[in-house]
């Protein structure tokens, strides 16, 4: 079994990359053979050039490159050879960061991870299940309920990005108030991922 980790922040010293540490730690625990992607350690582009974009030609999606690019297209094979998905990136101005949502502008592409004309993408990402954790410095409701801003960010995030691929979306952890805990506190939200990383039941045992 494989584990994709893609995370987005350029300090090392961040309570992401300590959660995206953690996160691989128990993965690895679990037996993943685990494949990480810091976007910022590989500074990949982020920009969507025109030849790559969709557009509408006679009614239909066309694209003028013939083929992906080749750094997009080692982030879809990383895609296609993992069971289990993990998209972890902070909460600025209540968005993922631009070089997260580069990414999936460049990665999640027409003819890769959706189609208007085809169904086999769906039977290909079917077989795969998803995570979403984002540290945010805003406060999270007591009872576990979504607030406003958390339910704004899942549904333009987790809510859409696998929306019509058929990939299992097990849930999108917001931590808060994370510039403003102690070191025990932040310890307990990594406890709490290594928990839930835990408790993932692989697809081939669900079926």
């Amino acid at each position: 079994m494989q584990a994709l980790i893609v995370f987005a922040h350029p300090r090392k010293e961040s309570f992401t990359h300590a959660l995206v540490a953690e996160i691989d730690h128990a993965l690895q625990q679990k037996g993943y053979k685990v494949v990480i992607g810091d976007l910022y350690q590989l500074n990949f582009d982020p920009i969507l050039k025109a030849e790559d974009t969709i557009h509408i030609e006679n009614g239909e999606f066309v694209r003028s490159a013939d083929s992906f690019p080749a750094d997009v297209q080692v982030e879809m094979d990383y895609i296609t050879a993992s069971d289990l998905l993990f998209y972890v990136f902070p909460s600025w101005w209540n968005r993922m960061p631009a070089m997260m949502k580069g990414y999936v502008d460049r990665v999640f592409q027409h003819g890769f991870a959706y189609s208007f004309t085809s169904d086999e993408l769906k039977r290909l990402f079917s077989q795969r299940q998803a995570i979403f954790f984002t540290p945010t410095g805003q406060p999270q409701a007591l009872d576990g309920e979504d607030t406003p801003i958390t339910s704004a960010m899942k549904a333009v995030t987790s809510g859409w990005m696998f929306n019509s691929s058929g990939t299992k979306v097990l849930d999108h952890i917001f931590y808060g108030q994370v510039p403003y805990q102690s070191s025990d506190d932040l310890a307990k939200y990594l406890a709490d991922a290594r928990k839930r990383i835990l408790a993932i039941e692989p697809m081939h045992e669900i079926l």
